[in-house]
């Protein structure tokens, strides 16, 4: 079916001017059936997403629509572009969200006949929404189709019924069983996967330049690193002298910590959870050395202070912000803050992220503790740039009308930096940038591609990823490479089929 033929009247406001390989996307979908879109973000997943309902639309006009996004904002988001691009009644279509009591949601579903709701709503109401009525639902961000998140349980609902399944990703995963239980969910028969280098892509696509900076530690934070490995060393020891500790690399990775754990639960024996007090501490004297060494001075301070708010938690926790040796670091920590002395990535940061805003771009910086949000936003405020951070609404964070009036503010060139903690990789409206530097790295394949494409929207990015060498944040940037460039491979045998075990379910 070629484009003209299948927009031919399909009811379409004339604000969407599809591209051809979003139709044909759309195209195969229709014909198919359960599909997952997999594209890259800025290739237009959603306006696929958008032509599939304006065509079912257009066949049965009277059929209900449900699109799944995994938060509020998105849900927000999803339902006014779909207001401004199907011809359809506003009133027609409504966001549903917990915030309504039961029963109010009750009348919605009735009235509404395109539905933007998050999967936690739609799960708790499933008893009273009726999947059967839907020709359609939508799964943004189908990568979350795993384990017990509320997409599953909707999916396996909705096998049951009559509606077309769409799922919508830039990233499956790089883990075939991953991918396998999407589809299993997903009862996926097709795979739509577009890249940026397909013939029909590549025009659309702005070069994004990955720029990747290693930085070693000071002397000052070497030494530090040096005393913090002495005393997992203690810890390391007892352990590995029963043998429920053994190193194939001269520090113990989480799998091995986890597996350690394990052995020990089952173990019988009076000194059982004496050693578990002991691997507990070597956990976190190793989470102290990781927050050093991929985070900073601050990071490590933070944290040796928050042990003696843990006290309570276990005699690990106890023992270890008692150790004179742990508040020896404490005070070193405040020396070296009060002198200015941090991590090195903090001045290539600033460095970095000033040459930009002096020119008048916008930047998105990523960290993965809040911590390292607040130091780099003072820092970058000393050296005279406009700096604002972005953290998640757990604890003492942000709400969403605060992390919404920041977005706009910055969307609007209210200030030239945005610095944010995992919230604005995925499931926010975040505003494009002119480039994006990763503070730390991350090891999920998922994460890595999320935050790139945060760039090179409008025009080409860069994206700017800083690592301290010969730890684990070295480390972490060659995992989630090697997982992307398996996630590729795995993309494209899905092109030929879906996986194995979903035909088993089928079957």
């Amino acid at each position: 079916m070629d484009a003209q033929e299948f927009l031919k009247g399909l009811p379409l406001t004339g604000a969407l001017e599809p591209r051809e390989y979003q139709i044909a996307a759309a195209a195969e979908v229709v014909e198919k059936g359960n599909s997952l879109v997999v594209m890259p973000t800025a290739l237009g997943k959603t306006f696929v997403s958008i032509l599939v309902m304006a065509k079912l639309l257009a066949t049965n006009p009277d059929s209900k629509i449900l699109f799944l996004a995994p938060t509020k904002p998105l849900a927000v988001q999803q339902a006014a572009s779909i207001r401004e691009l199907i011809s359809i009644p506003a009133e027609k279509v409504l966001v549903i969200t917990g915030e309504t009591g039961k029963e109010g949601r009750k009348e919605l579903y009735a009235r509404a006949q395109i539905i933007s709701a998050t999967p936690q709503t739609i799960e708790n109401d499933l008893d009273i929404l009726g999947l059967n009525d839907f020709s359609l639902i939508v799964f943004d961000e189908a990568h979350r189709t795993i384990g017990e998140y509320a997409y599953a349980t909707i999916a396996k609902r909705a096998q049951g019924a009559k509606a077309l399944l769409l799922g919508l990703t830039a990233s499956p995963s790089s883990e075939k069983g991953k991918i396998e239980e999407i589809c299993g969910h997903l009862a996926i028969r097709h795979v739509v996967a577009r890249n940026e280098t397909d013939d029909d892509v590549a025009q659309y696509v702005n070069k994004i330049t990955v720029e990747r900076i290693p930085v070693e530690l000071n002397p000052e934070l070497l030494a530090i690193s040096s005393s913090l490995q002495t005393l997992a060393q203690e810890s390391y020891l007892k352990l590995s002298r029963l043998d429920f500790l053994s190193l194939t690399s001269s520090r113990p990775n989480k799998t091995q910590l986890l597996a350690a754990r394990m052995r020990l639960l089952s173990w019988n024996s009076p000194a059982k959870y004496s050693l578990i007090s002991v691997l507990a501490r070597l956990m976190n004297v190793l989470h102290a050395l990781d927050l050093l060494e991929s985070e900073g001075v601050a990071a490590l301070h933070s944290y040796i202070i928050n042990l003696e708010k843990r006290k309570a938690e276990s005699k690990a926790v106890r023992e270890l912000a008692a150790d004179y040796r742990i508040k020896a670091v404490e005070r070193r920590c405040s020396e070296l803050l009060a002198a200015g002395i941090e991590h090195p990535k903090i001045f290539k940061l600033v460095s970095i992220v000033s040459s930009y805003a002096l020119e008048g771009k916008s930047v998105i910086v990523f960290a993965h503790f809040r911590d390292s949000v607040r130091t780099l936003v003072e820092r970058l405020n000393a050296a005279g740039v406009s700096a604002k951070a972005l953290v998640g609404k757990s604890g003492e964070g942000m709400n969403q009308k605060r992390q919404v009036a920041t977005l706009e503010e910055f969307r609007n060139k209210g200030f030239s930096v945005l610095v944010g903690t995992s919230v604005i990789e995925e499931g926010i409206d975040v505003p494009a940038a002119d480039a994006v530097v990763f503070y730390d790295a991350v090891p999920s394949e998922i994460r890595a591609i999320q935050r790139r494409g945060r760039t090179g929207r409008v025009r080409e990015g860069k994206a700017i990823i800083l690592y301290t060498k010969g730890t684990k944040d070295e480390a972490y940037h060659w995992s989630s490479r090697n997982k992307e460039r398996k996630m590729r491979i795995r993309v494209e045998e899905l092109k030929k089929g879906v996986p194995a075990r979903q035909e088993r379910l089928e079957g």
